[in-house]
């Protein structure tokens, strides 16, 4: 049992502080213009090209950088809301309360939340798309809608979630039933 509520402790932890380093991450990315004194130890992620027309980061404004930081926001706060979640589950199993319907709740929302935010993607990519673009002259601005391979597993890890939260309140029911046996 020690070993649980230590490992749940540690998930716990690494849940709210992955939930507080995310937009924190995704700030200094666009604040940096992709981490660039990194590029010998770290490769981050080049900014996304729209269409034909490549915009690099000497061409971006303050307010393209911040609609774009923004745009990100929108599935980020939903894969933070998931971990928000998580943590509270990690939190319940630190705490030895294994087979309660809370848990199947927490389960159950951070599936959910991982894919709103997933069906949201094609949303955050026509707002990233736009704000990269919009200053360019008229034929070479975009507005692109993409769903990637990552996108896809987040649906099928969120899916997979949902499905673990109904074994869980299933078997929360049976705990109940066999503890009011006597």
């Amino acid at each position: 049992m020690n070993k649980i509520v230590s490992l749940s402790r540690i998930l716990k932890l690494s849940a709210l502080g992955l939930c507080a380093a995310l937009p924190l991450l995704e700030a200094g990315y666009w604040i940096s213009s992709g981490y660039p004194f990194l590029e010998p130890w770290f490769q981050a992620a080049p900014l996304p090209i729209f269409s034909k027309w490549p915009v690099g980061w000497g061409d971006l404004t303050g307010a393209q950088k911040c609609l774009g930081f923004l745009s990100n926001l929108i599935t980020l706060a939903f894969t933070m809301g998931s971990l928000v979640y998580l943590s509270k589950l990690f939190a319940s199993m630190q705490q030895l309360r294994l087979f309660e319907k809370e848990n199947a709740l927490f389960v159950r929302k951070a599936g959910w939340a991982l894919l709103w935010g997933q069906m949201l993607h094609p949303l955050s990519v026509a707002c990233l798309s736009l704000s990269l673009t919009y200053r360019n002259p008229v034929g070479h601005r975009a507005v692109e809608v993409a769903i990637g391979t990552h996108e896809l597993a987040m649906i099928a890890l969120g899916l997979t979630l949902l499905l673990l939260s109904w074994i869980l309140e299933e078997a929360s029911v049976m705990n109940e039933e066999r503890e009011a046996t006597v």
